[in-house]
């Protein structure tokens, strides 16, 4: 099954959010929590010998996905899934959107020149929002807990942001008794063409499947939890001054 939608992953910049990884459901505040204290560090061994080789508990990967969870790990914001024309196996960790809400994407001026920016509408939160008051659209959004599988079987969080038309293809999936729920089985995931042109292409796998079509040995359950979950707390409020700012400029501009 696949699906036609506007693809905003060829814009350089969208507007970042915050990044957290809780396990916990989604709660009403979203607050961001304190962060958890760094446990107690080891003690170390003697250094009775230079030489000698000391173990560690967790093991040093090699390979593409161990090195892309090294460089997201350094990042302060969410990881977003952007679908490629390569197929990507994913698998969804939750049965559900972790946050539907809408957002505005406006053009505006940076140093490389005209960009789209992304500002979640006000009237997500029950108020007023400026750019809606002067006849901007803003896009509906709904974002799920995913986690990217590498050919090495290594997981890596994401969240997968979908617009209205690819929210229909997998609600009708996790509806479906033979593929739903939809964390059961797996995704392969690719796109092609660019732009209004973008078709999304999303492909039930079953897990049994992994390793005979794509070589990919599944993750166990205890690598699918340790890859953690974000919630309702990374989607970026703005500031009501400040989409009003934007507002004034896209009217005058206009």
């Amino acid at each position: 099954m696949s699906t036609e939608e506007y693809d905003y992953d060829d814009e350089e910049e969208i507007a970042p959010r915050p990044r957290t990884m809780k396990r916990s459901p989604v709660e009403e505040d979203v607050e961001d929590e304190a962060p958890a204290p760094r446990a107690p560090r080891a003690e170390e061994p003697e250094e009775d010998d230079e030489d000698e080789t000391l173990s560690v508990e967790a093991p040093i990967h090699s390979g593409w996905t161990a090195g892309q969870k090294v460089m997201d790990s350094s990042s302060d914001y969410a990881q977003v899934l952007k679908l490629e024309t390569n197929i990507q196996i994913i698998k969804f960790t939750e049965d559900q959107p972790y946050a539907n809400y809408r957002r505005h994407w406006v053009d505006r001026m940076t140093a490389k020149g005209p960009q789209k920016r992304a500002y979640t509408c006000l009237e997500t939160v029950g108020k007023t929002c400026p750019l809606c008051s002067i006849g901007d659209r803003p896009q509906a959004v709904s974002a799920f807990n995913v986690v990217l599988v590498g050919d090495d079987g290594q997981v890596m969080l994401k969240t997968w942001d979908v617009g209205a038309r690819l929210f229909n293809v997998l609600k009708a999936y996790a509806n479906d008794p033979k593929i739903g729920p939809l964390s059961k089985g797996y995704f392969a995931v690719s796109k092609t063409g660019v732009k209004q042109n973008t078709q999304m292409n999303v492909i039930p796998v079953r897990e049994n499947a992994l390793l005979e079509d794509y070589d990919i040995t599944p993750p166990t359950a205890a690598e699918l939890k340790a890859a953690g979950k974000y919630d309702a707390s990374i989607i970026q409020i703005p500031k009501k001054t400040d989409l009003e700012e934007i507002a004034q400029e896209i009217s005058e501009y206009d």
